[in-house]
């Protein structure tokens, strides 16, 4: 309740400071065209007179107008900097997943090179016979 109040005074005090050609405030109509069905604009008193002054503003902003090439902009800047830290971390994992396989190969190697040490543990020696 309190922001709908708070947005009506914002429109109130937006509509004093539009005057029309006739010096008049403009009037909140609804668009009936085709194109724009039910949207909202500002405009002259007399706009429907002949001897209108042609007064007209939408009270939304258009489909394509400013805040919707700064919503385009914000999510390229995002989508940018998601980019550059997925090559961050697909590098990371890059060097993880080579030194793992390294680790691997090494821990083969000492098993493979040293049969004997490992099936006799901590040094003890069979005599044999």
């Amino acid at each position: 309740m309190a922001s709908q109040s708070s947005r009506s005074g914002r429109i109130q005090s937006h509509v004093k400071e539009m005057v029309c050609g006739h010096g008049e405030r403009p009037i909140l109509r609804t668009s009936t065209t085709k194109d724009n069905p039910g949207r909202r604009f500002w405009g002259c008193v007399y706009y429907d007179v002949q001897d209108a002054c042609d007064f007209f503003r939408w009270t939304d902003p258009e489909a394509g107008g400013a805040q919707q090439n700064s919503e385009i902009a914000r999510s390229m800047k995002k989508i940018t900097t998601l980019k550059t830290r997925l090559k961050d971390v697909e590098w990371k994992l890059r060097i993880v997943a080579t030194l793992g396989v390294v680790g691997w190969i090494e821990f083969l190697y000492l098993l493979l090179h040293n049969p004997h040490k490992l099936r006799q543990p901590y040094g003890m020696h069979l005599i044999s016979r």
